[in-house]
């Protein structure tokens, strides 16, 4: 047994232990989400198990710890996939721009559902952008993708620069490019992104939804407005 299998049964061993089979059933009816390969281990155990075991791994070289990850992932378990993105956010300071096609890849071979696209996107995938801003250009390739992951993630992986106050140039390219797209998981991916750039940049987005909101999906056009203050909101609403 390879030293990267026993700490990945030793990992499922811990995780088992808090299975919880009602949390399962509840996460299925509140977010519509496929437990298939869920076992009903809540997000902060999940967490504290993987970062408890990130100790065996913190001193290897980078590579050697995202092939961990893979190992990880290609389970298909989602409690193995929340531990992979935690220990590949554990390791961001670590990530170089050769490791964008890595990132790219678990997002569009591993990620089945809303929850682990967003927790990949928004945390991993966002500090990499944080750190090599240049690169986040390489967002706009995602939404040209059949998987519905990558194009909900092409605007959830710009949140965390947007929030930064950079790259709202791009999160109105992401917009403009999934604007008509008929998922509504990627409706509600790029309304976040732009309810997130109006905290910062409310008359751009202002401007932008006023635009668009002729053909702009309604859901993406809630979302864009959720933090608009009210009379701007009412006035982009036709209200």
């Amino acid at each position: 047994m390879t030293q990267d299998q026993h700490l990945i049964d030793t990992i499922t061993s811990e995780l088992q232990q808090h299975a919880d089979p009602n949390y399962r059933e509840l996460v299925r009816q509140r977010y519509n989400m496929n437990v298939d390969n869920f076992w009903g281990v809540r997000t902060p155990t999940i967490h504290k198990i993987a970062n408890r075991h990130y100790a065996s791994l913190k001193s290897r070289p980078i590579d050697q710890r995202l092939a961990a990850c893979r190992q990880l992932l290609e389970t298909r378990v989602y409690e193995h996939k929340i531990a992979a993105f935690r220990w590949g956010y554990r390791s961001r300071k670590d990530l170089d721009p050769s490791h964008l096609p890595v990132l790219r890849d678990w997002l569009n071979t591993y990620v089945d559902d809303w929850i682990d696209c967003d927790d990949l996107c928004l945390h991993v995938l966002g500090e990499f952008f944080l750190r090599y801003p240049d690169l986040a250009t390489q967002t706009r390739t995602f939404t040209d993708s059949p998987n519905r992951w990558m194009r909900r993630g092409a605007a959830v992986s710009i949140i965390l620069p947007v929030r930064k106050g950079i790259h709202l140039e791009l999160a109105l390219a992401i917009a403009d490019r999934l604007m008509h797209n008929q998922d509504d998981l990627v409706q509600k991916g790029y309304g976040w992104l732009l309810k997130e750039a109006s905290k910062t940049y409310t008359m751009e987005v202002f401007n932008y939804v006023m635009r668009h909101r002729a053909t702009m999906p309604r859901t993406a056009l809630r979302y864009a407005l959720e933090k608009m203050p009210a009379e701007l909101r009412r006035t982009a609403m036709g209200k």
